[in-house]
């Protein structure tokens, strides 16, 4: 029995020392974010980014070049650093667009696309005291032998290169949100700048961010999901813990726990009276009993955003006037996403949601027509008055994502588009009573597909009968879910 023992004992230390070695980090280069060799668990070989391949990355670049006049200069600054205080920063995210066309996600960086110069990046050059207390980051080598660039100079040549490349282009092209001194104090930029040869890149980087490629979606799903597993769990929470701190608590949670980075925004969770402020942001107070809460919501994998919103009793019934509201909301939001599809604007579904509103609005008797001015002026400005917003927005990297791009622009296979109908009556209004203090919102992302559209939060429920019974079947604050990360459709 000893000598059995012992023979198990070492297979065990051998199959310990092997996997010791398998996992061994010594000649992994750390470039200051996630490679396929220092993070597989996250990243497949020949990706840039979780998700997205160089391939992509190059062919965005190809793309841009294509968009590009014959002779402009397209120059992204990474976004800065923001503080908290003097020594805390604020956790860093790269600007979309440095993002897009780079795949590089810290700081510091600049750079440039062009016919004649190809593709060169601008790197900074930490100092030890940096690496010391804020690890490696990505120089010159990384920019070349990762990145990709045709070419990478140290930050410290900048103002010796660029300005060439500069004068010998006829337009230039800068993301005017992260636009830094470093390149704008330049004499050639200001040159450029006086004779209006200054540009904004988002113009051009908009449209091609606007279609997502088989990659994006496939994140854009992945975020999708997270965040309605992540609300349905909140969803179940709110009865035994009716505070609005607790259920953004409980959302990031339930994101970071499934692989979100972080959330795409600050979570909205207005509590009776607070859900009429449409971007609520203080999250401090109890929800009354009866109440309704409205929890709009998203988080961020690995670049790409998610946004939905749900509202719901947490004490597990709506209220006559609560549900009478709340089934208009439910109506508009489904008709509007039957015009989801090709050749579609969001104008034109905006347009549509308002018509229906309003006719819904007037038959319960919250809006009513003023005999002494235009019924239709009288109507606009009333119904403005309770709900200020578009029924909806494009979706991607950015929360409200590629904003250079107008709600006139036909819809194409591959956008995502949010749904977001909603009602916001505070209280001592005008309005009946019964309806003061309730603020509803039911917001959905939709992709639009060559027949129609998808709908990528379809598993969150929204009708009455299934929060309903969601609420009151599951006290715990449980539900089970799949192998697969999956969840049953409530659509």
């Amino acid at each position: 029995m000893r000598i059995l023992i012992g023979k198990l004992l070492q297979r065990i230390s051998y199959k310990q020392t092997m996997g010791r070695r398998s996992f061994c980090t010594k000649n992994i280069v750390d470039i200051g974010q996630p490679t396929p060799s220092s993070h597989p668990q996250l990243m497949k070989e020949g990706e840039i980014t979780p998700g997205i391949s160089l391939e992509e990355y190059i062919l965005r670049r190809k793309r841009l070049l294509d968009v590009l006049p014959e002779n402009g200069l397209a120059i992204f600054a990474a976004a800065p650093v923001k503080m908290m205080n003097d020594v805390v920063p604020y956790t860093y995210r790269q600007d979309a667009d440095y993002s897009y066309i780079t795949g590089c996600q810290q700081p510091g960086g600049v750079a440039i696309l062009g016919h004649e110069c190809g593709f060169c990046m601008f790197m900074p050059e930490p100092t030890t005291q940096d690496v010391t207390w804020q690890g490696q980051t990505a120089g010159i080598s990384a920019a070349l032998e990762v990145f990709k660039a045709d070419k990478a100079y140290p930050m410290s040549k900048l103002r010796e290169i660029l300005p060439d490349f500069m004068r010998r282009s006829s337009k230039l092209f800068h993301n005017v949100q992260t636009a830094v001194p470093t390149y704008m104090e330049l004499d050639a930029f200001q040159k450029a700048a006086t004779s209006g040869e200054v540009k904004d890149v988002s113009v051009l980087t908009h449209q091609l961010r606007l279609i997502k490629s088989s990659a994006e979606l496939k994140l854009m799903r992945e975020s999708a999901a997270i965040a309605c597993q992540a609300l349905l769990q909140t969803m179940l929470h709110s009865k035994i813990h009716p505070y609005e701190g607790m259920l953004s608590a409980k959302m990031e949670y339930e994101c970071k726990m499934r692989g979100a980075q972080r959330m795409a925004f600050n979570p909205v969770v207005g509590g009776g009276p607070n859900a009429s402020v449409i971007h609520y942001s203080r999250n401090d107070q109890k929800i009354k009993g009866g109440d309704l809460v409205l929890m709009d919501v998203g988080c961020e994998f690995h670049g790409y955003v998610s946004d939905l919103t749900r509202t719901w009793p947490p004490c597990g019934s709506f209220s006559s006037a609560q549900e009478e509201l709340y089934d208009l909301i439910l109506q508009t939001n489904k008709e509007c996403v039957k015009l989801c599809k090709p050749g579609a604007t969001i104008r034109q579904i905006h347009n549509f949601s308002v018509d229906m509103l309003q006719k819904g609005l007037k038959e319960i008797g919250i809006l009513k027509e003023d005999s002494r001015r235009s019924s239709h002026y009288q109507l606009s400005r009333s119904y403005h008055q309770l709900n200020p917003t578009s029924i909806g927005h494009y979706l991607g990297m950015d929360v409200h994502d590629c904003s250079k791009v107008s709600y006139d622009h036909p819809l194409t296979s591959g956008v995502v588009i949010t749904i977001e109908p909603g009602i916001y009556i505070p209280l001592f209004s005008n309005i009946p009573e019964r309806y003061q203090g309730i603020g509803i919102r039911i917001e959905d992302e939709v992709l639009i597909t060559d027949t129609g559209c998808e709908v990528l939060t379809g598993s969150i429920p929204k009708e009455v009968k299934h929060i309903e019974s969601l609420l009151n079947n599951f006290h715990h604050g449980t539900v089970k879910e799949s192998h697969s990360n999956q969840m049953v459709s409530f659509s």
